[in-house]
C-alpha cells in the first residue's frame, strides 16, 4: 500500500557515519541533509538506513511533520517483510508516527494519506474483528486525503483496497461486522474498487502496485483478459515506484502463470 514525491534523491553510501555524528561536531549533517539522506536511502531500498536517518532527525525536531511522515512510511514498509511480534510492533509504530504527523499538520493531505496507508497495512495483517474495526478509519483518512489533494494516486489506491476488501466480505465477516461495527460499512463495491485503481493509474501510470491491485480486482470479477493486461503492465514497468516493486512484480508474474493460456 507511497506517496508524496521524495524530498530529493541522493547518494547515501557512507552517509550514515556522517549523519550520525554528535550534533556538536562541525561535520554534523544539517537537518535538511539528514532528511534528504533518508529519502535517498528509502528510494534505494535501504530501509534500515532510512529509518535511522529519520529517527535521528526527530531526536532534534521531535514534532517535525516531514520526518514523522517519512518515518511512518519506512516503518510500514519494513513491517511488510517482518514476522510475528516484530511486524505488529512496526505497524503500530507506523500508525503512531502517522498520527503524530497528522497532528503536526492536520491540513496536509500527505499526512492523512500516510495514516491511511499505515492503518491499512496494519488491518490487512490482523484478525477479522480488528481488521473491521480499523476499516472505517482507513476509509475516512483516504477520503480526507483526497478531499485535500485529489491528485494523490495512492489515496485512491488505499480506497480501492478498502472497496475490494469490504465488498468481498464473506458471511462470517459480515456477521462479525454487525457485531463490531453495527453493520457492514456502506458504499463499498467492486465497481468502486475498479474506479479507484483506474484513477490511481491515471495519476501515477508507472506505479507497479496500482497495476497489480487492479489486476487482482479484475481476477475477482472473473475478467481474465483485463487482469492479464494489468498484470503484464505491472511486471514490465521499471521497478522504480517503490522499494517493494520487485516483490510486487514477482506477485504479478505468479498470478500470470495461473491464468489460462490465450
Amino acid at each position: 500500500m507511497q506517496h508524496a514525491a521524495p524530498l530529493g534523491l541522493v547518494q547515501v553510501a557512507g552517509s550514515l557515519a556522517f549523519i550520525l555524528l554528535p550534533a556538536s561536531s562541525p561535520r554534523a549533517a544539517s537537518f535538511e541533509q539528514t532528511l534528504e539522506a533518508g529519502a535517498g536511502a528509502y528510494s534505494a531500498g535501504k530501509l534500515d538506513s532510512a529509518r535511522a536517518c529519520f529517527e535521528h532527525a526527530l531526536e532534534h525536531h521531535s514534532g517535525h511533520f516531514v520526518a514523522l511522515r517519512w518515518l511512518s512510511r519506512v516503518e510500514s514498509n519494513l513491517g511488510e517483510d517482518a514476522k510475528g511480534e516484530d511486524q505488529r510492533r512496526l505497524f503500530a509504530l507506523a500508525v503512531e508516527h502517522a498520527r503524530s504527523a497528522v497532528g503536526a499538520a492536520p491540513e496536509s493531505a500527505s499526512g492523512h494519506l500516510e495514516l491511511a496507508i499505515a492503518l491499512g497495512r496494519q488491518a490487512l495483517h490482523e484478525g477479522p474483528r480488528t481488521r473491521l474495526a480499523l476499516s472505517r478509519e482507513v476509509k475516512a483518512e483516504a477520503d480526507r486525503a483526497i478531499a485535500l489533494d485529489a491528485t494523490l494516486g495512492h489515496a485512491y489506491h488505499v480506497r480501492g483496497m478498502w472497496n475490494r476488501k469490504i465488498a468481498g466480505l464473506g458471511f462470517f465477516e459480515r456477521t462479525t461486522a454487525r457485531a463490531v461495527l453495527g453493520g457492514v460499512p456502506k458504499g463499498a463495491s467492486m465497481e468502486n474498487a475498479v474506479a479507484d485503481f483506474e484513477r490511481a493509474i491515471e495519476l501515477e501510470p508507472n506505479d507497479v502496485n496500482h497495476h497489480l491491485e487492479l489486476g487482482r480486482t479484475w481476477l475477482e470479477l472473473k475478467r481474465e483478459d483485463d487482469a492479464r493486461r494489468e498484470l503484464e503492465r505491472a511486471a514490465a514497468l521499471p521497478p522504480t515506484s517503490s522499494p517493494r516493486d520487485p516483490v510486487f512484480q514477482q506477485e504479478a508474474r505468479a498470478l500470470l502463470k495461473k491464468l489460462k493460456p490465450r
